[in-house]
């Protein structure tokens, strides 16, 4: 099959094609490059019907937060002392409060059972919302999105799961509080595991540790970015100015409560 770029066409050909090796031609006819795309569709799929969208192109950062990627090469090596620069990416950290007192309270046993619970939960509803875990410190969850919106939207999930959650639990109650931030961090391995490393990192930690119970804190770049305040309509978020330990100028950090139209 021959096929010749020319003009721009905006036309998907669909033909179909018997078993066994195909060979296609391509001629770029401009001065400029496109894109060649092989659909195989299942059966009965229209594509004047059904609109037809691609994932962006795989780079870096959306291979570094994907969890199945993370699952599946987690000991693939990028040395300390080179590490990767990631130019923008969004860390969530979560935590429990009071775990202490569940610990005292149910037992060691109990409470260590109740907590991986909760991390096997909350790696669910990171993976749902394109996001990868890092890694788990202590009781604590450190998670990496592409865009902000999908780590806010996976924010508001881990509390609402993690509230209904505790409908079975009546005595054993989990308080989670999180933090998100967005910027630059270095990717390397240690300890046989991709990590991030950096200022990004500190302060998101950070910004987490100003949250109290079951509430949701995000930097002023995470709540500007594209798609955040669309999920927040229902809420009446508040912010105010922080000053952190080791970070030179003050921060700005957005307070959201929980949905007023909930139960």
């Amino acid at each position: 099959m021959s096929v010749a770029y020319g003009d721009q066409v905006h036309v998907h050909d669909v033909r179909e094609m018997a078993p066994g090796k195909l060979v296609f031609t391509l001629e770029n006819k401009t001065s400029e490059r496109g894109m060649f795309v092989i659909a195989v569709l299942p059966p009965g799929f229209d594509i004047g019907t059904i609109p037809v969208r691609f994932v962006p192109f795989l780079n870096g950062k959306r291979l570094l937060t994907t969890q199945a990627f993370r699952d599946l090469f987690r000991s693939e090596v990028i040395k300390a002392r080179e590490g990767i620069g990631v130019k923008d990416i969004t860390l969530l950290f979560s935590d429990l409060k009071g775990s202490t007192a569940l610990y005292d309270r149910i037992g060691d046993l109990n409470a260590f059972a109740l907590v991986q619970q909760h991390f096997d939960l909350l790696q669910d509803v990171v993976t749902r919302h394109n996001g990868a875990i890092i890694k788990t410190i202590g009781d604590a969850v450190m998670a990496t999105f592409l865009e902000p919106a999908d780590a806010v939207a996976a924010a508001l999930s881990m509390r609402d799961e993690i509230e209904t959650f505790n409908v079975n639990q009546p005595d054993r109650a989990l308080i989670l509080k999180i933090g998100v931030r967005k910027g630059a961090a270095i990717a390397v391995t240690l300890n046989e595991r991709l990590d991030y490393f950096g200022q990004t990192v500190n302060i998101a930690a950070r910004v987490q540790q100003l949250a109290d119970a079951e509430e949701i804190f995000v930097s002023e770049d995470v709540y500007s970015a594209e798609g955040v305040q669309a999920l927040l309509v229902s809420r009446e978020v508040a912010s105010d100015v922080f000053r952190l330990k080791g970070v030179r100028q003050d921060l700005r950090v957005f307070r959201i409560p929980k949905d007023l139209t909930a139960s």
